[in-house]
């Protein structure tokens, strides 16, 4: 067994194993490794690795720790391990073992206290996926254990129909570039954290306001929902898996409404408006990932697709 770092191994290698273990379901594209991995600020180089065995890559694992100087609040003692993956053929041989052994290690000397499988900035999954209880068991073997079951839901939107809104459509508008400070701020003010987090990089990024409904009260901002699609600047988490659909898969959240004025059908009324304008570029499937807000979207249309088991465990203490 040699184990090298991950960045002496070539992209498309790596897309190559992960396609072949678990592609059926995750479909990998290079141009989505390198935006999550390749180029992300937050992956920790030293236990970030790749096992070689025979000329080929057997085995990978992935570890973040947030590590950028942004104005935002993004837990520093937490550890993530994006991924690991080890071919079939070579598994119950302790390349699974040897991987997190280093990785672990690689955060803790860090500084890290609690790592979390998945749920890292520029994710691939919010947890393991359900359907593998045997990975889910492995790692309950070594300390990690089980939280909460996320959810990614799906609507096929093909029809092109249109939700009816509750409450008067002057609520609601696409933002602009000019209402990009406007967001940040309600963000940071509100919804401190990943999302106020995410929004900054996409103003880093040019972001011209088009993935973002706005809800408005009086002229002010009081409440968002993120909708990307095929032209969006980012692969965004819920069209990370677009060809699994034979049409133009558009995601809708994250979404969150001031706690202020809650109630009256504003929320769903944004998702509404997000879905409709997805549906006007059209989209012909629509994706919320990462939630636990299930019968909220039921009443949708929006039929559970994908779920996750989140797992963490505490280190270092």
């Amino acid at each position: 067994m040699t184990v090298v770092p991950l960045s002496e191994i070539h992209v498309s290698d790596i897309v190559r194993l992960w396609n072949e273990e678990i592609g059926d379901r995750f479909p990998m594209s290079i141009s989505l490794w390198n935006q999550n991995t390749t180029t992300e600020p937050n992956v920790l180089q030293e236990g970030s690795l790749a096992v070689v065995e025979g000329g080929k890559l057997r085995g990978i694992i992935i570890v973040k720790r947030y590590m950028e100087k942004l104005d935002v609040r993004m837990p520093e003692t937490v550890g993530w391990i994006q991924c690991m993956l080890v071919e079939k053929s070579f598994r119950n041989e302790g390349i699974g073992s040897e991987l997190l052994k280093k990785g672990e290690q690689a955060l803790i000397n860090a500084g890290v206290d609690e790592i979390r499988l998945g749920r890292d900035p520029r994710h691939y999954f919010p947890g393991i996926p359900l359907e593998d209880k045997a990975t889910i068991s492995w790692f309950e073997k070594r300390g990690y254990v089980t939280g909460e079951v996320e959810t990614d839901l799906i609507k096929d939107v093909s029809g092109g129909e249109l939700y009816k809104l509750m409450n008067p459509s002057e609520h609601y508008r696409l933002l602009t570039k000019k209402d990009i400070p406007l967001l940040l701020h309600f963000l940071e003010r509100v919804f401190p954290g990943r999302w106020h987090y995410e929004a900054v990089h996409y103003e880093m990024i040019g972001g011209t306001g088009r993935e973002f409904m706005g809800f408005f009260v009086d002229g002010e901002l009081k409440g968002f929902c993120r909708l990307n699609d095929p032209q969006s600047p980012v692969i965004a988490q819920n069209v990370y898996w677009s060809a699994l659909c034979d049409g133009e898969m558009g995601g809708i959240g994250p979404l969150g409404i001031d706690r202020k004025i809650r109630g009256n059908h504003f929320g769903i009324d944004l998702v509404k408006a997000a879905a409709n304008e997805l549906i006007s570029r059209g989209v012909t499937d629509i994706v919320i990932d990462w939630t636990q807000l299930i019968t909220f979207y039921e009443k949708l249309g929006f039929t559970t697709w994908k779920q996750y088991q989140s797992m963490a465990k505490k280190v270092g203490v």
